[in-house]
């Protein structure tokens, strides 16, 4: 048996192989169907995947190096690449994350949590507690970041199970701590401010067909998505991880849940201010143009659009008081610069700029139709709506290993162009492709949410306690997205009339 690799000697050579194949690619004649520069423009998008996949950086390391390898290349100048920062996508999620950042600052997420645990429908019963919690996760991720939710309600989960002295294989402490990473996942899907990958998949929308989503559109799709998958997800969890005997019954004192509660205090200002800067917000995202219109302001129904209200209502947290400041007798205001660059996803931003400039270079070299011919000829004889169901549904098991911010990159120009050859709508194509790259719940490795579950919950999580229940969660939600896009999409989408 031949000796393993150290992790060193595997980063080594990960390192090595990117450059590796990209130079030995770079100057063969392209395939037919290509741009002249379509081998340069794949060897540089197989060398940014080599590293993306394998980590032999962070994430945001490898999208920089986008910038120097595709210049090199001479298949994108870096002006270009520059200009990217300054996109609809990026600013939605630059004042996103700043609205949100008031929802941490506030403690408002911990108090929507217990919140849910004592609403009346739990009343003792462990199946009804279960059920709160994955939808209360859910809808909560469909606007704040499923990281830091994840972490926080497996935190609340591993609590509760110590406090009330449960067995590390309990049932149901395994299915809390299965939904604190699953939930966020799947809840991700529901509108733009979600999962990591969907600012990319707007971005990567208006790149290769020219359409800019709005946050009425995605959600109206999204939210449907989220809310049946929720539910599916939680019977699946009932026959993977069934409650049995004394497991049904509540062993959680009403009273601890209602102390916790208690604890937290009245809704302070902070809360308020940050449950109404997010309200307006989601207003705006929803009916801005409308409204403007309603009041006669022309100019404001083209302003309004879904960063520019995020930017704006990111500005306002910096001018609403919050309260005197006892020491300098200052106004200390909801937010400061040091508290938004603490929350601020510089990370996202980077990783965004890497990703964008993947699908810029792949559309370039031609390569979204070259693969899209390629799949075609292999489908043979099938419809277009098989073709655009398999191919929503090998994404959904692809985001199980790989990262899914690459995988978007990857797989929405060719979708696009999928859609185009076979003639169904491509917006939606692309936003169902989008969808099933949320859900990544099986693995630590491909899953942030996942990791951040085992690292949280202690005894009572094993590593193989997602593989099966979410392998049928990719499935259920990939089907599920491609349902709601092939059916839902063309009527509430407007008609398609070419790039």
């Amino acid at each position: 048996m031949p000796p393993r690799l150290s992790p060193l000697q595997k980063q080594m050579l990960c390192f090595v192989l990117g450059p590796l194949a990209c130079f030995l690619i770079k100057d063969l004649p392209p395939a037919a169907g290509m741009a002249p520069e379509g081998m340069a423009c794949l060897a540089g998008c197989v060398w940014l995947m080599i590293w993306w996949v394998t980590e032999v950086f962070s994430m945001p390391v490898t999208s920089i190096m986008s910038i120097p390898i595709f210049g090199l290349l001479g298949v994108l100048p870096p002006a270009k690449v520059f200009a990217a920062l300054g996109t609809p996508p990026m600013m939605l999620v630059f004042g996103a994350t700043i609205i949100v950042g008031l929802w941490k600052e506030s403690n408002f997420i911990e108090r929507y949590a217990y919140w849910c645990f004592n609403l009346p429908i739990v009343k003792g019963s462990s199946a009804r507690l279960l059920f709160v919690f994955i939808m209360g996760v859910g809808i909560m991720s469909a606007i704040a970041p499923n990281v830091p939710l994840a972490i926080l309600f497996v935190s609340i989960a591993v609590t509760i199970g110590r406090a009330c002295k449960l067995a590390p294989r309990s049932n149901l402490m395994r299915a809390l701590c299965v939904f604190s990473a699953i939930a966020p996942a799947v809840g991700g899907a529901a509108t733009p401010l979600g999962g990591a990958p969907n600012m990319i998949v707007i971005a990567l929308i208006a790149t290769t067909l020219h359409y800019d989503i709005s946050f009425w559109e995605w959600s109206a799709l999204g939210i449907p998505l989220v809310l049946a998958g929720l539910v599916l997800i939680f019977f699946i969890c009932g026959l993977v991880l069934p409650l049995r005997g004394e497991e049904r019954r509540l062993p959680v004192p009403e009273e601890y849940l209602k102390s916790k509660l208690r604890e937290l205090g009245p809704v302070t200002r902070y809360e308020h201010i940050a449950m109404a800067v997010m309200g307006v917000a989601l207003l705006l995202w929803c009916f801005g143009p409308q409204l403007a219109r309603l009041a006669g302001w022309e100019a404001g129904s083209r302003i309004l659009t879904a960063p520019v209200v995020a930017v704006f209502m990111g500005a306002a947290a910096f001018l609403i008081p919050l309260r005197k400041d006892g020491e300098s007798g200052r106004i200390v205001f909801a937010m400061n610069w040091e508290q938004a660059v603490k929350h601020i996803g510089w990370a996202f931003l980077i990783i965004q700029i890497g990703t964008i400039t993947f699908g810029d270079v792949l559309l370039q070299g031609g390569l979204d139709k070259w693969a899209a011919d390629h799949i075609q000829k292999m489908a043979g004889d099938l419809s277009g709506a098989w073709v655009w169901f398999i191919f929503v549904v090998l994404t959904g098991l692809a985001s199980q290993i790989v990262t899914n911010l690459a995988l978007a990159a990857l797989v929405l120009p060719i979708m696009a162009s999928l859609a185009l050859s076979y003639g169904f709508h491509p917006v939606a194509a692309c936003l169902s492709v989008g969808f099933a790259c949320n859900v990544a719940t099986m693995f630590p490795f491909s899953s942030v949410t996942v990791a951040a579950a085992m690292m949280g919950a202690g005894e009572y999580l094993r590593p193989n306690d997602f593989i099966l229940t979410g392998l049928l969660t990719s499935l259920c939600i990939s089907i599920l997205g491609f349902l709601v896009c092939c059916f839902l999409g063309p009527a509430l989408l407007p008609a398609w009339s070419g790039v």
